[in-house]
């Protein structure tokens, strides 16, 4: 059966308030991610790690899902998906999205990097983290369950894996990435279906004759022109 593959990134987040790595005067540059983001660091920063992330987790009180995390759920509900998201947040959860790959972890989950031993928190908890010990081996390593840069992303296996696996009456929606983390021309390589790239603007990282459809806007104001896109696949399908 033709499926329905969403691979999204930061822009998918950004119309609800949520900063990205490039906004200017953005959250990302007052921290230097180099000691927030950083597998091989982390430890000798770990009140300042800890610090940014719980300014992120509190970002999330104040942000909602917008139009375009509701279309992917509804999407989700009528047709077969596989939903891949760069992001970190729970966006597509709260609009009504199951079984999302994160795959760059979740900003509502820790773990103990010395036991393993994990836990998540919601919007209705206190989202700071408080510097607690672990409770099962008392570790005071407690790491944000976020891959870090210098880190193995576990889940990017099962993403080269579906995209390895496509078919030619499937479709692809890459939304909100700039691709400088992700080769989307690499993922995307003999793939001869149907694919749709949503960005605000061009990006130096993707290449445009690898997609059949270009949208360039908010992709919270790409709906209809991505609607129009599914029902004539849906046809075709």
């Amino acid at each position: 059966m033709a499926k329905i593959v969403f691979l999204s990134g930061a822009g998918l987040s950004a119309p609800s308030g949520l900063s990205t790595f490039r906004d200017n005067d953005g959250l990302w540059d007052k921290y230097d991610l180099d000691i927030v983001c950083n597998y091989s660091n982390w430890r000798q920063n770990h009140h300042l790690v800890h610090e940014f992330y719980n300014i992120r987790r509190k970002e999330l009180l104040r942000v909602k899902p917008n139009a375009m995390h509701y279309k992917i759920a509804e999407i989700s509900k009528k047709y077969p998906v596989i939903n891949f998201t760069q992001n970190v947040d729970d966006l597509l959860e709260r609009a009504g999205c199951d079984d999302v790959y994160h795959l760059h972890g979740s900003l509502l989950k820790l773990h103990c990097h010395d036991c393993g031993d994990e836990t998540s928190l919601c919007l209705e908890d206190e989202l700071e983290y408080d510097f607690a010990p672990c409770q099962k081996c008392q570790s005071k390593f407690i790491k944000p369950s976020i891959i870090f840069f210098g880190e193995m992303a576990p889940l990017y296996e099962r993403l080269y894996e579906v995209f390895g696996s496509l078919d030619s009456d499937d479709l692809v929606v890459v939304i909100g990435t700039s691709g400088a983390v992700i080769n989307i021309s690499y993922l995307l390589r003999g793939f001869s279906g149907e694919s749709v790239l949503i960005n605000l603007e061009k990006c130096q990282y993707i290449k445009e004759k690898i997609f059949t459809h270009i949208i360039y806007d908010s992709c919270d104001k790409a709906i209809d022109k991505l609607d129009e896109i599914i029902k004539a696949w849906d046809k075709k399908a």
